[in-house]
């Protein structure tokens, strides 16, 4: 499993656009190799109406739940072993 981050700005397909000027992305992807999961990662924010301006180069590699420090987390490390990926978007209105 790996946590990615990125940044992203909403595209006018989004429900956000007009609304936020950007995004950073946290996604965990339950995958076996991390460049399968880089192209996982851009392709889940793409389909979610948004454009990737930055995918941090540093990950985090998780071998169980317990590598997850935040409770709130544990639910997003959970969701990914079940549907193969998380994604939150963390908006912000302004630079």
């Amino acid at each position: 499993m790996f946590l990615i981050n990125a940044l992203a700005k909403p595209k006018k397909s989004s429900e956000h656009y007009d609304e936020v000027i950007g995004a950073y992305v946290s996604l965990y992807i339950d995958y076996k190799d991390i460049e399968g999961a880089l192209k996982l990662a851009n392709f889940y924010i793409k389909e979610e109406g948004w454009k990737v301006t930055e995918i941090e180069e540093e990950y985090f590699s998780l071998d169980s739940v317990n590598d997850v420090d935040e409770e709130g987390q544990k639910e997003l490390y959970n969701e990914a072993l079940e549907y193969g990926y998380s994604i939150v978007f963390n908006c912000y209105e302004e630079e």
